[in-house]
């Protein structure tokens, strides 16, 4: 599913869960306020981000509200435990890491690339379905790929757990790379393709 949009010189309202951050991004100069609310006096809005580029807020403890008022261009938005701008998947800051045996998190597999340089097996459970639907809400038939490189001396194997299944190789041998695809099928329920 594609980002949430703010066209330039207009402004949204948007509502953050309990437990959700909000992420921003665009090329031109843009504003993103937080509604504040104090037991002695009328509410405020508070500014958190004013800047070119990407912005992504601390996880909010009660649901919020925040007003983004776009610039020169248009602001893409989205909302989730670890909200992603899909169209800027191709943008890596740096590759994170899964080096023993444990759960490949969705925050994981949507930063777009993992890496595994142990020498040790590594068994990679994916999250479940529900932890990964609240981490990046999109439609069902929505999906998005992502690697994982293995330069370790042993396997680095993907594998499924509840509401999240694994549909061809999960085995990336030592010295390669896997690419993968992870598509939402239904309500809180996934499956991850090895697409090479």
């Amino acid at each position: 599913m594609p980002s949430s949009t703010v066209q330039a010189n207009q402004s949204a309202i948007v509502t953050v869960p309990a437990g959700s951050k909000i992420t921003t991004y665009s090329a031109a100069r843009y504003a993103v306020f937080d509604a504040k609310t104090y037991s002695n006096a009328p509410p405020q809005m508070v500014n958190s981000f004013n800047n070119t580029g990407g912005y992504t807020s601390s996880s909010y403890n009660a649901a919020g509200t925040v007003s983004i008022f776009a610039g020169a261009q248009a602001v893409l938005y989205a909302v989730g435990t670890s909200p992603v701008i899909v169209e800027r998947s191709n943008v890596q800051a740096s590759a994170n890491s899964l080096n023993a045996t444990g759960t490949l998190t969705a925050a994981l597999i949507l930063s777009g690339i993992v890496t595994s340089t142990t020498a040790a097996a590594v068994t990679a459970t994916l999250d479940t379905g529900t932890t990964v639907d609240a981490a990046h809400p999109i439609d069902i038939g929505d999906g998005f790929q992502w690697s994982a490189i293995n330069t370790g001396s042993n396997a680095f194997t993907v594998t499924a757990a509840t509401g999240h299944t694994v549909v061809g190789a999960g085995a990336v041998a030592a010295g390669t790379s896997g690419r993968f695809m992870t598509v939402k099928s239904a309500a809180a329920t996934f499956v991850t393709y090895r697409l090479s």
